[in-house]
């Protein structure tokens, strides 16, 4: 192989090891990965909740809840895991909705920032909330059945009531017909 050939191939095992090492630099195991719950639906007044998740090396982190790009929630998080140094913890956040409205309808983003060992802040994909009103049921057929149970439920009472009172008369006005035929 003649000298320039030599060349050729050191310079390409230079930049074949050089790609190599940039590509591990963006692989890294202490990349952070962030997921978020699907898109979902509710009606109002349900409950419900939707969660962030990150799986990464991280001692602290902040967790932000942005609904439209506003802040709706922040927290953050100390991992006090008892796992190795090399190994990565899957942790989340869950926001909660203990009555939905439709004000509550939106786009909804997690972003996570580790603070140490080193800050870095990724976001999640998003998770969109449609809150949908409940819907209010007619039926013209079983409201004129209660109001015909409403009508039939007041003659029985007016019978309850003018039955015993017609009992009571009745006593009454034989007794004192016996006291008039006992005189």
């Amino acid at each position: 192989m003649n000298r320039s050939g030599k060349m050729k191939l050191l310079l390409r095992s230079l930049l074949l090891s050089s790609l190599c090492a940039l590509s591990s630099w963006s692989v890294s195991s202490d990349t952070l990965v962030v997921s978020q719950s699907p898109d979902v639906s509710f009606h109002e007044g349900e409950t419900g909740n939707i969660s962030c998740c990150w799986k990464g090396k991280a001692e602290r982190v902040g967790i932000k809840w942005l609904k439209n790009q506003t802040l709706v929630e922040n927290k953050t998080v100390i991992n006090q895991s008892t796992s190795s140094q090399n190994e990565q913890a899957n942790s989340c956040s869950v926001l909660i909705f203990p009555d939905f409205a439709i004000r509550d309808s939106g786009r909804y983003i997690c972003k996570v920032t580790v603070e140490i060992p080193t800050l870095t802040e990724v976001k999640g994909n998003g998770t969109t909330i449609t809150v949908t009103a409940r819907a209010v049921i007619t039926d013209h057929h079983n409201l004129n059945d209660t109001t015909g149970e409403h009508k039939l439920l007041s003659v029985i009472l007016a019978v309850a009531v003018v039955v015993p009172l017609f009992l009571i008369a009745l006593a009454c006005f034989c007794t004192l017909k016996r006291k008039k035929v006992g005189l």
